[in-house]
């Protein structure tokens, strides 16, 4: 099958259903749900995505738009980073590197959902030149958003 998406992408939307198919799953069957290991799950699992956003948004960009690829290659590098330090937050379930690794994603997260915010404007009004349809940009903000929510939850919490 010819498609024009990235590997990276169909990868990308097979993760996004299979967390929500393992949240119903855990949901229906009443399992016990450590609290904390799960939040540490969930900000390995969205930063991931909030890297791969930054990834595909620099990827669908026109080859002249150079400060935007800076942004979206360090919004990249950063949650990368991230994603690693929940992981292994994970494995330590300590209380300050929970803390840590929730309050540094927060920030990176506010970040990115603040250039998210700018570039779909920018699509929008045509001053951003790219193959990205604004929905598209929509899309990437609505989940930086949700994702924004969590982390204020956890943090809250923890």
């Amino acid at each position: 099958m010819f498609t024009l998406n990235y590997p990276l992408l169909i990868e990308h939307i097979l993760r996004e259903a299979r967390l929500y198919r393992r949240l119903i799953q855990r949901l229906q069957s009443r399992d016990h749900i450590n609290i904390q290991r799960e939040a540490l799950e969930q900000e390995a699992f969205w930063n991931q995505i909030m890297a791969e956003h930054a990834k595909f948004i620099r990827g669908l960009l026109d080859p002249t738009e150079e400060e935007l690829f800076i942004i979206a290659d360090r919004f990249g590098n950063e949650f990368d980073k991230l994603t690693i330090e929940a992981k292994e937050a994970i494995d330590r379930t300590m209380h300050d590197d929970f803390s840590r690794v929730t309050r540094d994603s927060l920030q990176a997260t506010m970040g990115i959902r603040d250039f998210k915010a700018q570039g779909t404007e920018g699509l929008l009004e045509c001053k951003i030149k790219s193959i990205i349809i604004p929905l598209l940009g929509d899309h990437t903000l609505r989940e930086a958003n949700h994702y924004l929510k969590l982390l204020r939850i956890f943090h809250h919490n923890y």
